[in-house]
């Protein structure tokens, strides 16, 4: 069967790691870049973050008759397209006041969220503390701590369980806020502050946060609305700025669902006609949370 041709663009966005790619776009027509290259500097970190490059993915493009283009979110600093969520989520609850200057950002996570949070937290001046399964790879503690994170390996269960990763992640934020409060009514109640001991303050018990942390906010990657505004804010613009808006269709895997669905609302309100995919593998827990509401908290992210 000969293969169809689709007029205008169709945007793919697959997170393929391996491929070293994080979006694919495709259309039956080239497309100039509609922005020009940006040769100057960026602004530290946080300003790397985003504008990735889109590339032409020759072999697909030829064998369909399509223009199949991928956009690299491999080349943001974290390495993945979640280095925008970790921005968002960092920058919002900031702004809410829900996160403290200084503080610390829990997450459960063994997947590229862990990772993006533990690169960006530190250029807004936040610590950041990733709770992971002790089943996954020494390698991403090691990652993780390199990146001035501290990790928290606990055993596998149910995400019903009150210790499961996330769980226990959601719960040390609540710690290092009730740390926050007591040390504040410590300090008003003595007139100053404890003695501190190699930058911790000391009282006799054992602390998983310095006596002086700020705070803890939980990022909540799966239900924290920021993942999704990351991308219908940032992703979603920036390809419809590359391709003037010469999109047919728009595919994408998915972790948390907050590429797809900001990227997708924002391109078919551009225009509806665009149509949207999520392709994800047999037996995957997204697809059964769709059809039959079940648990998606097990996905990677």
């Amino acid at each position: 069967m000969a293969p169809v041709r689709i007029t205008g663009a169709v945007v793919a966005a697959i997170s393929v790691t391996m491929a070293l790619l994080s979006v694919l776009l495709y259309t039956s027509k080239k497309i100039k870049p509609a922005l020009p290259w940006n040769k100057n500097p960026r602004s530290g970190l946080v300003g790397a973050i985003g504008n990735t490059p889109l590339i032409r993915i020759n072999s697909l493009s030829d064998a369909t008759g399509c223009e199949i283009l991928g956009k690299c979110e491999f080349l943001n600093p974290g390495g993945s397209v979640k280095d925008r969520v970790a921005v968002k989520i960092i920058e919002e609850a900031l702004e809410s006041g829900d996160l403290a200057p200084g503080g610390v950002v829990t997450e459960g996570s063994a997947g590229s969220t862990s990772i993006s949070l533990a690169t960006v937290a530190p250029a807004y001046g936040c610590k950041c503390h990733v709770v992971i399964p002790d089943d996954a790879a020494i390698e991403k503690s090691q990652i993780l701590e390199a990146l001035g994170a501290t990790v928290e390996r606990v055993r596998p269960v149910s995400i019903t369980h009150r210790d499961h990763f996330v769980n226990v992640a959601r719960r040390r934020a609540l710690e290092a806020n009730e740390l926050a409060s007591k040390h504040r009514k410590d300090e008003q109640k003595n007139g100053k502050a404890l003695e501190k001991v190699n930058g911790f303050h000391y009282d006799g018990e054992k602390q998983l946060f310095p006596r002086n942390c700020p705070g803890g906010y939980f990022a909540d990657q799966f239900e924290n609305l920021a993942n999704f505004r990351a991308h219908y804010e940032g992703t979603g613009p920036e390809i419809w700025q590359q391709t003037g808006g010469n999109i047919d269709a728009f595919v994408a895997a998915a972790g948390t669902g907050g590429t797809v669905a900001g990227t997708s609302k924002f391109l078919q309100e551009r225009n509806p006609n665009i149509k949207c995919f999520l392709i994800d593998p047999p037996g995957s827990g997204l697809f059964n949370k769709i059809t039959r509401g079940g648990d998606v908290h097990q996905r990677g992210g």
